[in-house]
């Protein structure tokens, strides 16, 4: 089971005018995240050899993120606090000798099958070392067919898998009112079974901020302004450090970073 930002936070965060502040950030970029993941979570998952030797190398790699509006950043105001950017960030520092590029290919409200229709530009042009790709909230708030998700899940990682190096999926992100979503969990049972079938290694940030939820590490039900900024920055900046080390995973006799 995977699990999502609280929903509807980006909506009232956009609506409302809302922008993250330079002194909100660097607020929170002082503050240490306690949001951790434990790396045995992910052992099932398959690795990334060729990009992580190339970063080993110094030499230069693209990543590609394609998403809808939590890739964009929407709620933290600006594409450099979204998580993609942070990923980038984390790369840097661990990796200084290379050359790393993330692009942050996100838009609001595509389904997946409006994602891949944007593959060929907005991905493949580029020649990526990973793709990165965030999917699944907009088909389960719109009902989209269960069948024709599964389709055009495997029309992307086909599309993908012939074309990049390596590639990975992310789910959706949590929310107590996804459990409102109408056959919610069914989206995320094909996303894993999409993953596995493929073996395509699959970001669990459903369940990854279901557990920070309930541990209390983050409070997804805040209503304040400042709170719902502070949230999306720290948020954003905990994923994209949890996605760095979730594609630097090394086999158990190598030295980890």
């Amino acid at each position: 089971m995977r699990y999502g930002f609280a929903a509807g936070l980006c909506a009232r965060v956009v609506a409302a005018g809302l922008w993250v502040l330079p002194a909100v950030w660097d607020a929170v970029a002082a503050e240490p995240a306690s949001c951790a993941m434990p790396q045995d979570r992910f052992d099932f998952e398959p690795k990334f050899p060729k990009m992580l030797a190339a970063l080993d190398k110094g030499e230069a790699v693209t990543i590609v993120v394609i998403g809808g509006g939590s890739t964009a950043g929407r709620a933290a105001g600006a594409a450099d606090r979204a998580w993609p950017a942070r990923l980038a960030s984390v790369l840097a520092q661990r990796f200084p000798k290379a050359r790393v590029a993330v692009l942050n290919k996100g838009v609001a409200r595509n389904t997946a099958r409006d994602m891949v229709a944007r593959f060929e530009t907005d991905v493949l042009a580029h020649k990526p070392n990973l793709v990165i790709w965030e999917t699944g909230i907009v088909d389960a708030v719109r009902g989209t067919d269960l069948d024709e998700f599964r389709e055009d899940l495997q029309t992307g990682i086909d599309q993908l898998k012939a074309q990049v190096p390596e590639m990975m999926l992310m789910d959706m992100q949590f929310s107590r009112r996804s459990n409102l979503i109408s056959h919610f969990s069914l989206y995320l049972v094909l996303m894993r079974g999409a993953a596995d079938v493929n073996d395509v290694a699959l970001f669990p940030r459903h369940e990854i901020m279901r557990g920070w939820s309930e541990s209390r590490i983050f409070d997804f039900d805040v209503k304040g302004q400042d709170e719902m900024r502070v949230l999306a920055v720290r948020l954003y900046d905990c994923i994209g450090k949890g996605v760095a080390d979730f594609v630097t995973r090394r086999d158990p006799v190598g030295a980890l970073r």
